[in-house]
């Protein structure tokens, strides 16, 4: 069974013999008696017939023709010979004179020759701009998103070039995401692969000389093993940690704490970590402050940022952790080291990236510390940003308490 023409179609085709039918009409109503009905008739139905053919057949074959210029040319052409037709076989009939049937046709022939100029400028420009849509459409699916069609056209082929160039557009960000998330990855592998290689080449060297006895102290030997053990399994820690945020089932409890709390903790926890490097911490408090949220999540958040802090601070300088309440608990933790590079300000909360800027902030390892915090507050529906100003600041804001 063949396939059936859609209704619109149908409809179109329906739309000469309309008109054939109106224009039939009128001619009889303005001629009157004197109007020969069957010639006219004839030539308006006869013509409105071949129209509605060439409606039904011209798509059809345009499907198949290679040349959007030839098609557009041919459908000009088939609607003169049409009306140069009729004109002609109406114009014999109605007994017009022999000189003026020749002015009429000379007149019509300088009309159509204009006319197929004017179809043929048209038909050329359409088809140079589709090829140079299919040229642009070939180059981006060959990789390059650099390519553009640029049209200034206000009609549907200069729409489907500004989709295309969007689309152009959002394939070039997300190969240059891509390739960025790449070198990302590339760069924290390879800090995965050398904070795993340090320890366990310490380790591999101290059992080496327990075993050869050539250690003049064990214990501290042993010591040592467990301190690089320590670092470790801090190391998987965070990176299991940070998969389960990544894949979003990190699950924990809320309950209502004390943020100055957390933070009092923090820096009791950390202080002997401060002294070796001779660097104080203060607590600033406008005192209890409170939230709802999982105590260990977001004491592990306030421990990177002071432990990232510590590192950082130069010796003989101060760490200062700072609580308010403003609209909910916002906590600041600055330290007075080189700050974080101006270019590099927005991305220091991105996975897998670090930064080595001789005149900059150095993370160090894997640089996890801030992906996880990151991570950690955005579950709790906060946000957390690098501040501006002398050294480095970084804060984070999160809900306030529900109304009781």
């Amino acid at each position: 069974m063949g396939r059936r023409l859609p209704l619109r179609a149908l409809t179109l085709a329906a739309a000469p013999l309309l008109v054939g039918l109106v224009t039939y009409v009128a001619l009889l109503t303005v001629g009157g008696a004197g109007v020969p009905a069957a010639p006219l008739g004839t030539v308006v139905f006869g013509s409105a017939a071949a129209a509605t053919l060439g409606v039904l057949i011209l798509p059809r074959l345009s499907l198949r023709s290679s040349s959007l210029r030839g098609t557009v040319l041919a459908a000009g052409i088939i609607a003169m010979v049409i009306t140069g037709v009729a004109i002609t076989v109406s114009s014999a009939a109605v007994m017009l004179e022999p000189l003026q049937l020749s002015v009429l046709v000379i007149i019509f022939l300088f009309g159509a020759s204009l006319g197929v100029i004017l179809e043929f400028s048209l038909a050329r420009s359409l088809s140079v701009d589709l090829q140079r849509l299919g040229a642009t459409a070939r180059r981006i699916g060959r990789g390059d998103y650099a390519a553009r069609a640029e049209f200034g056209r206000s009609d549907e082929i200069g729409e489907a070039g500004r989709v295309i160039d969007r689309m152009a557009i959002e394939l070039q960000t997300m190969e240059s995401e891509r390739a960025v998330a790449q070198s990302s990855r590339q760069a924290f592998l390879a800090a995965v692969g050398h904070d795993l290689r340090t320890p366990l080449a310490a380790m591999r060297a101290a059992a080496e000389a327990l075993e050869d006895g050539l250690a003049p102290e064990p214990a501290r030997y042993y010591a040592a093993m467990r301190n690089d053990l320590d670092a470790l399994t801090g190391l998987v820690d965070d990176l299991f940690l940070i998969a389960r945020l990544e894949g979003g089932v990190l699950q924990f409890s809320k309950v209502t704490i004390d943020v100055s709390e957390l933070g009092d903790e923090a820096v009791e926890a950390l202080t002997p970590v401060a002294r070796l490097k001779d660097v104080r911490i203060r607590l600033d408090t406008s005192g209890h402050v409170y939230a709802s949220g999982g105590p260990a999540e977001l004491s592990r958040t306030l421990r990177n940022l002071l432990d990232n802090a510590i590192r950082h601070a130069p010796p003989g300088s101060e760490v200062i952790v700072r609580v308010r309440n403003e609209a909910g608990p916002m906590v600041c933790v600055q330290d007075h080291g080189p700050g974080f590079p101006d270019e590099r300000r927005d991305r220091e909360f991105e996975g897998y990236t670090r930064t080595d800027a001789p005149d900059g902030r150095t993370t160090g390892g894997t640089g996890l510390g801030l992906t996880i915090a990151k991570r950690l507050i955005e579950a709790h529906e906060g946000r957390i940003w690098v501040a501006p100003g002398p050294g480095a600041t970084v804060c984070f804001h999160l809900p306030p308490l529900p109304p009781l």
